[in-house]
């Protein structure tokens, strides 16, 4: 058995090469994790899996969960689509200590967790592949949190240990079930089923237009402002983006927009800053508005599974039906106070709706 320190402060690749290719020969090396010490191998060697389960004296029929590099990976190659509220836990706790179980396209049952220690997220990164890393301990016993005790208890029969001093949380990941309607907590850990809770009653909503400077910032600000009026727990139930289908990053809202916004209802969008629409944004709201058909239709062609939770913004407003909310960009001050009267009479609308 061998055993190596990796300092989180200045870490040495030639290190976590060693470490690396341990794992792709079928070995079992003990890797720090934010939780406690986990025992990793290669999910794709038959031989080193039935080793762990034999080492950790594990039943059998008990399935071990993946861990991954990235958040990435894990929707792109084995996750099925999610519900929206699948992706926002993703982007609160990933990396981190939860470990989330859904389905793969196969219709299989998975579990994954993207492991928040720079060391082992490192090696899992330059591994490119997929790690079964259980707890390093005997079925039923205590974790181990340091090197030393991973040591103690398993000493020789491992093919290496990589020491990165003590856990941080010192206690297991949470395991959530996202295949049961609408949750079940499996084990709680490090998150408690409150933060899961408040992720899950706090339903996003996305704006979406072309450039992410005019319609779509008014129609997020507008909403913001009228939903508070009548929802005192606003911030605990509603998250309100918007995005641009060809937004250029960090451009800031158009001039007009920041005036009418100041001038008809003391709204301050000067510090706004568009952002260009991703797959993500798509996947993790429950609710999303487009001002054109041509922008719904774009959605629905990169993510059918969003079909039935986008809607054209035009819908909510009476006194133009079957209209789309037209783009004011290069027009004048006019054009973006019909475009502003427009929105507002939709999210007037929307807000009683929602």
């Amino acid at each position: 058995m061998k055993k190596i320190f990796i300092d989180p402060k200045d870490i040495n690749h030639s290190l976590v090469k060693q470490a690396v290719e341990i794992i792709q020969k079928g070995g079992i090396v003990a890797l720090p994790t934010e939780t406690v010490y986990g025992l990793g191998v290669c999910a794709g060697k038959k031989n080193a899996v039935s080793k762990l389960y034999a080492l950790k004296k594990r039943p059998k029929d008990k399935p071990l969960s993946l861990a991954l590099g990235s958040i990435d990976k894990a929707i792109k190659d084995y996750f099925d689509t999610l519900p929206p509220f699948g992706y926002r836990l993703m982007e609160k706790f990933w990396p981190g200590p939860l470990t989330i179980i859904y389905y793969t396209s196969d219709d299989e049952k998975i579990g994954i967790r993207i492991p928040d220690n720079v060391i082992t997220n490192e090696i899992l990164s330059e591994l490119d592949d997929a790690v079964y890393l259980p707890s390093a301990n005997i079925s039923g016993k205590k974790e181990a949190v340091s090197a030393l005790e991973v040591e103690n208890s398993f000493g020789s029969q491992l093919d290496l240990i990589v020491d990165g001093g003590e856990c941080t949380y010192s206690q297991p990941s949470t395991v959530l079930d996202l295949t049961c309607q609408p949750f079940k907590v499996l084990r709680e850990g490090v998150v408690i089923e409150r933060d899961i809770v408040k992720t899950f009653v706090r339903k996003r909503i996305l704006f979406v237009c072309t450039g992410n400077s005019c319609r779509s910032p008014m129609a997020e600000f507008l909403l913001c402002k009228y939903l508070k009026e009548v929802r005192p727990y606003f911030d605990d139930r509603y998250e309100v983006i918007s995005r641009g289908i060809s937004a250029p990053e960090g451009l800031k809202a158009s001039t007009s927009v920041v005036s009418i916004l100041k001038e008809e209802e003391d709204l301050d969008a000067s510090e706004f800053y568009a952002q260009r629409l991703d797959k993500f944004a798509i996947l993790s709201s429950d609710l999303i508005f487009c001002m054109e058909d041509i922008q719904s239709k774009y959605i629905l062609e990169i993510e059918p599974k969003a079909e039935g939770r986008v809607f054209n913004l035009k819908k909510f407003i009476s006194s133009v039906p079957d209209e789309d909310i037209p783009d004011p960009v290069g027009k004048n001050l006019a054009a973006y106070r019909e475009v502003y009267s427009l929105i507002k009479e939709a999210i007037l609308e929307l807000k009683d709706w929602l």
